[in-house]
């Protein structure tokens, strides 16, 4: 009987031996995997860092730009307004005409975004005009561009001039009455 004990007991220090052995090799090899996955996020977090950063620098050279082609169809000078180029775009693409057919859903469309300054309003009302590319009233002036060479967004940004007064001349009380609007 004592040898039957003897070897039951070295048949448990074998198999946990061999357990004990079994499971740390399995920890080793996920502690491999942890370790690949750190370095790997690792990587990512740095590769995320690179495109933050040029994310950001494309955004400061989108804004240059813009300020850029603004100088073409605005005068520099607060407020803004339209240069002769500016007007002439305007006029002749016959965004004027449109307009005046859809400008209270676009002065609705710009209270929609709740404008609190006559910054903010003219500011607000260049950002909706640079998104309505697709409106379908302004297909005919989007034909006009493409007809003569010009840049729809130029001649739309031209036209968040027009919306600005408008907007202003619907809701006196965001102006400021020391402004010569």
């Amino acid at each position: 009987m004592d040898s039957n004990y003897g070897v039951l007991i070295i048949n448990l220090i074998v198999s946990a031996v061999v357990g004990a052995g079994t499971a740390l090799f399995v920890i080793g090899q996920y502690k491999s995997k942890v370790d690949r996955m750190e370095k790997d996020v690792d990587k990512l977090s740095d590769r995320s860092d690179v495109l933050r950063t040029d994310t950001d620098k494309l955004l400061e050279f989108k804004t240059q730009a813009q300020k850029f082609i603004d100088r073409s169809i605005y005068k520099d000078q607060s407020p803004l307004s339209l240069t002769d180029f500016g007007e002439e775009l305007v006029n002749d693409s016959g965004l004027r005409e449109v307009f005046d057919e859809v400008k209270d859903d676009l002065a609705e469309m710009l209270q929609e975004m709740e404008p609190t300054s006559q910054y903010d309003v003219q500011e607000k009302a260049r950002a909706l005009m640079d998104s309505l590319a697709g409106y379908e009233p302004f297909k005919r002036v989007e034909k006009y561009a493409f007809d003569h060479g010009k840049d729809l967004n130029q001649i739309l940004r031209a036209g968040a001039i027009l919306l600005r007064d408008y907007y202003f001349e619907k809701h006196p009380e965001i102006v400021d009455p020391k402004e010569d609007w």
